[in-house]
């Protein structure tokens, strides 16, 4: 009868300590081996089905409804510094004050407030009037020549005011008056939201909103054209606004980047010439929350609520 080798011998041939020569350890009990189920193959035709996610609604653009004006006397926006065609030394433009003058437009951190837009970039929030702001706050260092300054008084949710008297523009320069680049007398179309990155529920009620100067929108007037593309828009979001009040809204973004694109047009359908009267700027959405796609859509069922833009 084999002798039954020692369990440290048994452990250092399990760790192949090297002892390859020695005898094969005795066979072990064989494990009751159970016989193989036998499952029987379902029929094609009962195979589990296929669930699909559920539609979601596609991006929109349609108008929204216009906040009324404000009530008498109506808010009035003047930029005192810079003056007009005034020139300031270079050396000296960063730590120029804008001075504006606003009247019966009340602000406050998180409620009204007054847009403000150097050279048609995004605008900078105003909450007080009378802080004082350096241009040095846009950001870039101002090249010599022409820049154009714009102001007007916008609400809570951003949308602006479209009153007589709301928007204010101003053209000056920085080291010495040139050709300018910009006819701030003529018809000028000022771009004012959407504006940078949407979050969660923010996405699916995003405010599209301008400003125009020297011209008045209208059936026969002029007019401002909109279109929309990015995820989820197949072809691009098109709009034309002849009423000077109201907005447009887009719902249900998806995650990613859209580019919104904003035009004056004369009477005649035309683009009205001039730099700042075709913008087109880039907005990022994330974490967008799908919204469900309306199972009445055609059936003359109300839209789905949507929450109020940022």
């Amino acid at each position: 009868m084999k002798k039954l080798l020692a369990p440290s011998l048994l452990a250092l041939i399990a760790c192949g300590g090297g002892a390859e020569n020695l005898p094969p350890p005795p066979p072990q009990p064989k494990a009751a081996v159970e016989p193989p189920k036998v499952v029987a193959s379902a029929p094609p035709s009962a195979s589990a089905p296929v669930v699909e996610p559920p539609p979601v609604a596609p991006p929109s653009l349609g108008a929204g409804t216009a906040a009324p004006d404000p009530a008498a006397p109506l808010p009035t926006v003047k930029i005192v510094a810079p003056a007009a065609n005034l020139v300031i030394p270079a050396a000296k433009a960063k730590d120029f004050e804008i001075k504006l003058d606003v009247k019966d437009w009340k602000t406050a951190a998180g409620d009204a407030h007054v847009h403000l837009i150097l050279d048609n970039k995004p605008y900078m929030r105003i909450d007080d009037p009378k802080a004082p702001v350096k241009l040095s706050q846009f950001g870039a260092e101002l090249a010599e020549g022409q820049h154009v300054l714009v102001a007007f008084p916008s609400r809570a949710t951003h949308e602006s005011v479209k009153t007589k008297g709301a928007v204010a523009v101003v053209s000056f320069y920085v080291g010495k008056k040139d050709k300018d680049a910009v006819d701030v007398k003529k018809p000028l179309l000022v771009y004012s939201r959407p504006k940078g990155e949407y979050n969660g529920a923010m996405a699916n009620h995003v405010l599209v909103d301008w400003q125009v100067a020297n011209a008045e929108i209208g059936d026969g007037k002029f007019a401002v054209s909109l279109a929309v593309t990015g995820p989820g828009i197949s072809a691009p979001l098109t709009a034309k606004q002849t009423n000077r009040m109201t907005p447009f809204y887009l719902d249900h973004l998806q995650n990613g980047t859209y580019t919104v694109k904003t035009e004056l047009l004369d009477k005649d359908g035309k683009v009205v010439p001039g730099t700042w009267n075709t913008t087109t700027r880039d907005i990022k959405i994330d974490g967008a929350a799908p919204t469900p796609a309306d199972p009445h859509a055609g059936h003359g069922a109300p839209p789905p609520a949507a929450p109020p833009s940022k």
